[in-house]
């Protein structure tokens, strides 16, 4: 009977916990992003304050353990692969951290804002939605193309791996 390698299940949990980040940010590109755009700031301002008090607590988990993850995930690497699998890595880390980064710095204060608004605010709310839905969109860009790279990187190791069997 083989034995699975511990980092191999480590991998998998990397991957679908990244899976889901970049999954939130695939369904901005796709639809939401535009949904939200064409809503008057007033239902922008409802969806929000009802979509925070849902995703808050389990993003505040998935991010910081995504990070821990990757950061992991890049001490632990076979880096005798070469700089393009090991640099698809580095960058789908680069990618979360700046997406995390983004989010504790623009998007959390932004729905702070958000959760403490009303329309009756002189076009205020209006700025505010607008500049949450330009983070958000460049934050679902990061998120994404963080999760191909590591999907690059996974492919290239399982291709290299497969020649040498």
């Amino acid at each position: 009977m083989k034995i699975i390698d511990p980092f191999f299940l480590f991998k998998v949990l990397g991957f679908v916990i990244y899976f889901t980040l970049a999954s939130q940010g695939g369904f901005y590109i796709l639809s939401f992003y535009k949904v939200l755009l064409n809503l008057p700031t007033e239902s922008f301002i409802e969806i929000r304050k009802a979509t925070d008090n849902v995703i808050e607590t389990p993003l505040k988990i998935l991010y910081p353990s995504g990070l821990i993850f990757m950061l992991i995930w890049l001490f632990m690497a076979d880096k005798s692969s070469g700089i393009l699998s090991y640099g698809f890595l580095l960058i789908s880390f680069v990618l979360l951290a700046t997406d995390l980064m983004l989010a504790i710095n623009v998007n959390v204060p932004l729905n702070k804002i958000i959760r403490h608004m009303t329309v009756d605010d002189n076009g205020q709310a209006l700025l505010v939605q607008q500049k949450w839905l330009k983070f958000i969109l460049i934050r679902g860009f990061l998120s994404v193309t963080g999760y191909i790279s590591l999907t690059l990187h996974l492919l290239i190791q399982a291709d290299r791996s497969h020649a040498f069997h």
